[in-house]
């Protein structure tokens, strides 16, 4: 499942990568994009376009949106062991083969970023208080935007916190994640239960919401033990971890001395592979474009995952 807003020959490049013979591709372009780029990438290869895209705003419940509309498609369109989001500047750095034996050696193992959002853990804020980054993208310009953002935060900092909903612990954690077809049903059933109203109501005022919408779902459910390294996060008290774990087949440099995160390019070579990782990100099609053509390589030469 790809979430992609830019960069179509990017997209087009990636689409290409993942694609083997039992792989199912469905993409969400942001409806603020033109499609036909994206389709025009990658011709031959079947992608199954979301038909009804949602204008995302960066930090905004409609990225949580965006993705639900890509899990669901995918859900109903078939039984598919697992489920994979990648967003349009990410890339696989190894063979599908080399993929599938990681996934066998756990069968039903799930792969998400988590910690406990609870006092003293970094962005423990964003569920405390409220944030409206969809409304203020619909303001007309920048300068307004952050205004209202501005105004609105000064204005939150003196109210109360909120308060999470009852009976259920908050989890954060990245959104590059590959959840087996049990989680991704139970995603799909629970956001669909009126009952469940009030949950995703709460979500729509936070900051960042995609970062804790899924974790909180999914570690708050009958499957978190099947999540990688549940056995050893999982059972620490709330707050002893104070940021993600890294659990997922991601590679992402958040170096702040670089961009956030930072953009890969060659010299990033042999730390990718020494990382472990299965996927990486964040690419440019330009300036990435040397440390693409030899990830390329060296995931159809021996000794990669061939």
């Amino acid at each position: 499942m790809i979430l992609a807003h830019d960069q179509p020959e990017l997209f087009g490049r990636l689409v290409a990568a993942v694609h083997a013979e039992d792989v199912a591709i469905y993409a969400h372009i942001d409806a603020k994009s033109d499609p036909a780029p994206f389709a025009a990438a990658c011709p031959g290869v079947p992608v199954a376009f979301v038909p009804n895209p949602v204008k995302v705003s960066w930090g905004g419940y409609s990225q949580v949106e965006s993705m639900l509309r890509l899990l669901e498609q995918a859900v109903r369109a078939g039984a598919h062991d697992y489920y994979i989001f990648l967003s349009g500047r990410d890339y696989p750095l190894y063979s599908h083969s080399h993929l599938l034996e990681v996934l066998g050696r756990h069968p039903g193992r799930s792969y998400m970023n988590f910690y406990a959002l609870a006092d003293g853990t970094a962005m423990i804020n964003k569920i405390r208080k409220h944030c409206f980054y969809d409304a203020y993208a619909m303001l007309p310009t920048r300068f307004l935007q952050r205004a209202a953002g501005r105004i609105v935060k000064e204005i939150c900092s003196r109210m109360p916190d909120r308060k999470f909903i009852d009976g259920m612990q908050p989890y954060r954690g990245s959104t590059s994640w590959c959840i087996s077809q049990p989680i991704a049903r139970h995603i799909v059933d629970f956001t669909h239960e009126p009952r469940n109203r009030g949950f995703i109501d709460f979500f729509r005022s936070v900051s960042c919401s995609d970062e804790i919408f899924f974790q909180t779902i999914v570690l708050n459910s009958p499957h978190a033990s099947t999540l990688n390294l549940f056995d050893v996060d999982g059972h620490r008290p709330p707050g002893e971890m104070k940021n993600e774990n890294k659990a997922s087949l991601h590679y992402i440099d958040w170096n702040p001395e670089r961009e956030d995160p930072a953009i890969l390019v060659d010299r990033d070579f042999d730390q990718l592979y020494a990382s472990g990782k299965l996927f990486a990100r964040k690419f440019d099609h330009r300036r990435s474009a040397s440390l693409l053509d030899k990830i390329d390589a060296s995931r159809t030469s021996q000794g990669r995952g061939t």
